[in-house]
């Protein structure tokens, strides 16, 4: 018999059970508790990687929650009451860093650099850490993609003194 220990990846710990689709997770975004949107988001965060076609789904809200937002919601909610009714939810920093830095990982699976550093500079050291990070390719290409909008912004001023003179 496997020991559950054989089972533990960095993607699935050996304390939670593995996720075989993120629906249920994503369903929970739009619950007006603060608690499943952030236990749901601790839980997407650790399958991103490997669900992050399904969670591609959901990066407007992703990203209004990162923002302090609520999630978007155009029909009516469980109580029959309108989303544009109900009372605006105020989602904490560790929250908010959590939805930046699964919004950041769906956007890198995206290949979209530019807009995956920019959440992934908004998630904190706490899930955006280059030291701790150094070699992954996450990390590999949101550092390039910094380096990138650097170089073309100081050519850009530099062409723009030149033009000047």
């Amino acid at each position: 018999m496997a020991s559950s220990s054989l089972l533990a990846t960095p993607l699935h710990p050996s304390n939670t059970t593995p996720v075989a689709t993120a629906s249920g997770l994503l369903a929970l975004l739009s619950e007006s508790d603060p608690s499943l949107v952030s236990h749901a988001l601790s839980r997407l965060l650790s399958v991103v990687d490997t669900l992050w076609h399904e969670v591609a789904e959901c990066l407007p809200d992703l990203e209004a929650i990162a923002e302090g937002g609520d999630v978007a919601d155009d029909v009516m909610d469980d109580d029959g009451v309108a989303a544009a009714s109900r009372p605006s939810i105020a989602y904490d920093l560790p929250t908010r860093q959590t939805a930046a830095a699964v919004a950041s990982r769906v956007f890198f699976h995206l290949e979209e650099p530019v807009q995956a550093l920019r959440l992934a500079l908004e998630s904190g050291e706490e899930h955006f850490d280059i030291r701790r990070g150094k070699g992954s390719m996450y990390v590999e290409r949101l550092v390039n993609a910094a380096v990138e909008t650097y170089v073309t912004r100081r050519a850009a001023e530099w062409e723009g003194r030149g033009a000047a003179v």
